[in-house]
């Protein structure tokens, strides 16, 4: 399979992510250090305000971190899962208008990862995951997994926007959780666990999609080869 990522965005965006991280922690420190050094009278307000700035690079920096500085990032995961599959795949990470763009024999995808643990299931029109144990912040049962529509439509649009094609781009979630166990047959969208992604890949039905010149030539046109 041929992998290809925009390099320069994930650099560019861990190292913003740093800054903001590292930066929000330095700013309240400094906040901390004035606050022993000027007078009562003249510390609120500037100590306050550095307080606010910190904690707010820092609420900024820490999800961007996680997302694009800390390893294995989600494009090396999927990476690791769709291993092996033949010159006929390609996938583009941050470079297609979508984070994750999979062109194959049975279309061209939007691939979606999702973290949710416990039993998923798609009944009723609903996204939904069961668990049998709670957590510190949570409770065992049924919830509603919120967001999966909005997250679909929006990814969608962006790949479509991007690359104007004469066919439709389609969505497919990628569950990453180990304790994710699947049953979403009446799903209205493809979907699978990491670990079946690279066989249900390769089962699709042939469909369209773009041809070797025409991802070669998207290869060229955005400065990934």
């Amino acid at each position: 399979m041929r992998q290809y990522i925009n390099s320069a965005k994930v650099n560019r965006n861990a190292r913003l992510s740093r800054i903001l991280s590292f930066g929000g922690l330095g700013i309240m420190g400094l906040g901390l250090l004035l606050s022993f050094r000027l007078r009562p009278q003249d510390r609120f307000e500037l100590v306050l305000g550095l307080f606010l700035i910190g904690i707010l690079a820092s609420q900024i920096g820490q999800p961007m971190r996680n997302r694009w500085d800390r390893r294995p990032r989600l494009d090396e995961i999927l990476d690791g899962a769709l291993k092996g599959l033949d010159r006929r795949f390609a996938i583009f990470h941050y470079a297609l208008g979508a984070r994750h763009v999979l062109i194959s024999p049975g279309g061209v995808f939007v691939l979606i990862p999702r973290v949710e643990d416990g039993k998923i299931e798609y009944v009723d029109g609903q996204w939904t995951r069961t668990t049998s144990k709670g957590g510190l912040f949570r409770r065992a049962g049924t919830r509603s997994i919120r967001g999966i529509e909005r997250e679909l439509a929006a990814e969608l649009d962006r790949a479509s926007s991007h690359l104007h094609l004469p066919f439709a781009v389609r969505p497919y979630l990628v569950f990453l959780h180990s304790n994710a166990e699947m049953t979403v047959h009446e799903a209205p969208v493809l979907s699978s666990h990491l670990k079946k992604l690279k066989p249900a890949i390769r089962k699709l039905p042939k469909s369209e999609t773009l041809s070797e010149p025409e991802v070669a030539q998207l290869v060229v046109d955005h400065g990934l080869a």
